[in-house]
This record gives structure tokens, C-alpha cells and sequence, in this order.
């Protein structure tokens, strides 16, 4: 099973240990109200394995398809504050002064979660199944095998990461929300914990429990204040900008090892400014994190795209906040590969100078998450 210390989280433990090997946390404490292991849900379909992690409004199952030979990961809605378990028949009892609260956020549930299982894309957790049972609603969702981007920042130096693995799990976040807000879905919780990175580097979206369907947020709180934009916090209309904030705050966390202020200090003194980084992440993070929700991009592919197209990509290998820069001709070649792998072609754009003998070939790509890679062979 998994310790679900949050400073630990180690898999692999035997079910009959009480402590855990890894941080010495008496287990038994952690697992206090969750379904006992080998509980079988939905008519003997999913047997319950142990427990992944749990936040304030639910917890996350490994578990095991029996029809279909197959591990899967199930959410079960379970607010910690409106509800309390029967220990006989594990079902979830809401005290009367807390059911009105408690029926709209299990509605809320039940609709992201239909909405999640409309959306198809590698980057989002896909969910296979929805049902009610022991007066609540469970996701049955894929199970990820990897960890969290938090655990990775954790185990890298300085708590950050090579500008080349931010620039791929950047972009490939940037696409899922794309898609995510063409459903008029808004996360609202993006931060290191919700993002599960596999051994090979696909960046998977998840726990959409805070997110809004729609520009309004009149609904119960469900964010991590440290990344909140200031339209989440102050329970105002939210959207794509809102996320992009977020998103500007993760990016920020991962190419410097440390979070900028939250939006919550930076209303009594705004005067922050991300000088440490270059272009393009200086721009791209500097858009993010407006105030303003109005001075925001409204679309997370327009302000990828638009900041990596104006600037280059510093070498991968270099701290993001060395003010070295490459001189202007390799600027405009390596542009130019940008705007080529990434399909944005700019018809103001200057004639291309003529090619010199000693400048390396320009590769022909057709993806935009190969461009890191390109560019990282051109520094070698």
C-alpha cells in the first residue's frame, strides 16, 4: 500500500504494517474512514486494493476491474466537513445542517465527472466510469503509474527543473487545458500535486475537484491559496484566465525552485517582478500572474504560442535566470524553428538573411513538443 503521508508517499508496503518504514508515521492514523481493502463496489465490478490519497472532499482508490482483468484508480466524493462514514456499512451519513451544501457538491461531481469522460486527450486523466453507491458517486478513472510534479521538483536540486523538461510538461499542460476549456471546464487547482509525471514524461491533468463548470464561482471553495488567482479567492466570476494564473505560478515554481508571492500578499503590496528569469519564460509568466483577470490572455494556447513565438528558448542546460543570451543571428534561425515546429508562421516576419556556412542545418519537425529537443542538439 501507499503512505499517504504527503511528505512521504511511498508505495509498496505491506498491508499489515503499522509503520511506515520511509517517515516512521503511525499508518493506522492516515487511514482513518476509508474503505477497508478487498471492499467490493458496484456489484462485485471494482475491488478496492488501498488507498492512493485523500484531500478535504475525497479519496482516491487504487483498485481492480474484475470483468476486465485491470487496475484502475477510483475517486470516491467524500467531504470531510459535511460527512462521516458508518463503520458497519460504509456508507457516508450527512448530518441534516450540512445536506443542502453536501447534495451540491455531489451534483457538481456527478457533472464534472461526465463532462471529464466526454474529453479525450493523453494529458487529461481519462475516466471510464460513474456511479452512485453507499450514498455517494465514484469515479473509476485510469490508474497512473508515476509520481507527482512535486515529488520530481523534490528530488531534483535546487528544488527545480532543465528548462527542457519545464518547456515539455508546460506545453503539454497548455494543450490539455485547451481542450479542457472548450468543455467550459475550469480547474481552479493547478499546482505540482495535480500533475502526474510517468517515467517517461507524459504530464497527465488531475483532480479536477475544485474545478467550475461555467464563468461563475459562487460555490464551495475547493483551491490551494498559494496558487490561486485573486478572482478564486475572492469567489468572483472566474475562466481561462484564472487557470493561466496558475499556470503562470507552476512555471514560475518549477524553472527557480521558489513560488512568487501568492495573489492573496500581493494584493496588500504588488511591486513583484520575476527578474530572476529571461524571455521567454519572463513573458510568459509575467502575463500569467496580471492581477487583472481582464489583463490576462483568455486563451492558454494563445499566450503559449504568442510568448514562445516572439523569444527563443535558452539552452537547456543553462540556469534560466544566466543572463547569457545567443547573438541575434542564431536568435532569428532558432525563431525560426520555433515558429516551424509549433505551426505559427508570422507574415510580418523579415526576409531570412542569407545562410552563412558556419550556421547549423535547420531540422524539418511537425510537432511542437519535438522543439525543445531540436534545440538542445543545437547547443551540444
Amino acid at each position: 500500500m501507499r503512505c499517504l503521508n504527503p511528505a512521504c508517499r511511498r508505495d509498496g508496503i505491506p498491508v499489515s504494517t503499522n509503520v511506515c518504514p520511509h517517515c516512521g508515521i503511525y499508518l493506522p492514523s492516515l487511514l482513518r474512514d476509508v474503505l477497508p481493502v478487498g471492499t467490493q463496489l458496484r456489484e462485485g465490478t471494482y475491488r478496492i486494493d488501498y488507498p492512493l490519497g485523500r484531500g478535504g472532499f475525497g479519496i482516491t482508490y487504487r483498485a481492480f476491474n474484475t470483468l476486465l482483468d485491470k487496475v484502475v484508480a477510483i475517486k470516491e466524493f467524500y467531504p470531510e466537513e459535511q460527512a462521516f462514514r458508518d463503520g458497519a456499512t460504509g456508507s457516508l451519513n450527512v448530518p441534516v445542517t450540512h445536506q443542502e451544501s453536501y447534495e451540491r457538491g455531489l451534483q457538481r461531481f456527478i457533472r464534472e465527472g461526465r463532462i471529464l469522460a466526454g474529453i479525450n486527450h493523453d494529458n487529461v486523466v481519462r475516466v471510464y466510469d460513474l456511479f452512485k453507491e453507499r450514498n455517494t458517486t465514484y469515479l473509476v478513472m485510469e490508474n497512473i503509474n508515476g509520481q507527482t510534479l512535486q515529488d520530481r521538483l523534490k528530488a531534483h536540486p535546487e528544488n527545480r527543473l532543465p528548462q527542457k523538461l519545464v518547456g515539455k510538461i508546460i506545453e503539454q499542460l497548455v494543450f490539455a487545458l485547451e481542450t479542457v476549456h472548450q468543455s467550459n471546464v475550469y480547474h481552479l487547482d493547478l499546482k505540482p500535486d495535480n500533475v502526474l509525471l510517468t517515467p517517461e514524461d507524459r504530464a497527465v491533468l488531475v483532480d479536477f475537484g475544485a474545478a467550475r463548470q461555467g464563468f461563475s464561482s459562487h460555490t464551495t471553495q475547493a483551491y490551494t491559496l498559494d496558487y490561486a488567482a485573486p478572482e478564486v479567492i475572492a469567489g468572483e466570476d472566474v475562466g481561462p484566465e484564472s487557470d493561466i494564473f496558475e499556470l503562470g505560478i507552476m512555471l514560475y515554481e518549477m524553472l527557480t525552485g521558489e513560488r512568487p508571492p501568492s495573489a492573496l500578499k500581493r494584493l496588500r503590496k504588488d511591486n513583484w517582478e520575476p527578474e530572476e528569469i529571461e524571455d521567454p519564460w519572463r513573458s510568459l509568466v509575467v502575463d500569467a500572474l496580471q492581477m487583472r483577470k481582464e489583463d490576462r490572455p483568455n486563451s492558454v494556447l494563445a499566450w503559449w504560442e504568442k510568448n514562445i513565438s516572439l523569444s527563443i528558448i535558452a539552452p537547456p542546460d543553462l540556469d534560466p535566470r544566466d543572463k547569457t543570451s545567443t547573438s541575434d543571428s542564431d536568435s532569428y534561425d532558432l525563431l525560426g524553428m520555433i515558429e516551424e515546429a509549433m505551426g505559427i508562421f508570422s507574415s510580418s516576419k523579415s526576409p531570412e538573411p542569407e545562410k552563412k556556412a558556419s550556421e547549423p542545418p535547420k531540422p524539418t519537425t511537425s510537432s511542437g513538443l519535438d522543439i525543445l529537443e531540436q534545440l538542445d542538439d543545437l547547443f551540444e
